[in-house]
């Protein structure tokens, strides 16, 4: 209890909030986190959607989703678990659950950077279980206060998602859809499954344009997306006349309409140019 307090930088009043927050279903005779999950859920999402209401006033809904989405999502709670080395305090009899938690572990050191949507192996759903359940501890434990949870839990989290991040790492699937939209384009993502490995094919205007494959259906339609936009990126011609702008234009030197150029991919999300 006092390492998962120093691990939070808050002492409990009530101290069996926290021995809750920390004890799976698997383990009897005792009251599980499931109730704290379940509250968790609910108060960390609002606690952040507050936060990225009042952060980023100039973005719209579906930015502000593509963001609370990539901090609370499954994948990225379990790496703040990870990180924060939580489920070695919980407390549990389920065969083959610490074994799943490490090897997801090991995975999550090897990533070279921030992951932003999904990742090369799927997240135990437990251990993104137990940061919900401990910010529901801390959330009852301060009388439901919303905007000290966030203070308390903030630091946890860290470091936070950026829109400037995400840009570097835009949605996939949303980009695909997006850049084949403004081409007029009908993009099909179709799914089957050989053995045991989950493959899919991203099809664009009927035509085949790329495929992935993983052993989970997530990851095997991020691979095939992410495929296709390397390959339509070489392909698409952009018509630049469309595009609404008026600041690349012949006075520019080679340099700074690059920039320019580059900088505008990101904001459209589209693949990065590739010049010859």
């Amino acid at each position: 209890v006092d390492a998962v307090e120093r691990v939070l930088n808050y002492r409990f009043r009530d101290k069996r909030l926290l021995e809750d927050a920390l004890t799976h279903s698997s383990y009897s005779d005792a009251t599980s986190y499931e109730r704290l999950e379940f509250v968790g859920d609910a108060a960390l999402g609002l606690a952040f959607t507050n936060h990225v209401f009042l952060a980023y006033p100039m973005l719209d809904p579906g930015q502000l989703s593509l963001i609370r989405a990539a901090n609370i999502s499954t994948e990225k709670l379990a790496r703040v678990a990870v990180k924060h080395g939580l489920f070695q305090f919980v407390r549990h009899n389920a065969v083959g659950l610490a074994q799943k938690v490490k090897v997801f572990a090991e995975a999550v050191t090897q990533e070279d950077e921030f992951v932003a949507h999904g990742g090369s192996m799927k997240a135990p759903k437990v251990l993104a279980d137990i940061v919900e359940a401990l910010a529901a501890a801390v959330y009852v434990d301060i009388r439901f206060d919303l905007t000290t949870l966030w203070v308390i839990f903030r630091g946890l989290l860290e470091p936070i998602v950026t829109p400037e991040a995400l840009q570097q790492q835009p949605q996939p699937v949303s980009s695909l859809f997006e850049i084949c939209q403004k081409q007029g384009k009908y993009v099909d993502i179709k799914h089957w499954k050989n053995g045991v490995k989950n493959i899919a094919t991203v099809f664009v205007d009927g035509e085949f344009i790329a495929s992935g494959s993983s052993d989970r259906k997530d990851i095997a339609k991020l691979n095939a997306v992410r495929e296709a936009l390397q390959r339509l990126s070489t392909s698409m011609v952009v018509d630049v006349d469309s595009l609404g702008i008026d600041e690349i234009n012949g006075s520019l030197g080679i340099k700074e309409a690059k920039q320019k150029l580059h900088k505008l991919c990101m904001k459209k999300k589209w693949p990065k140019p590739i010049y010859e």
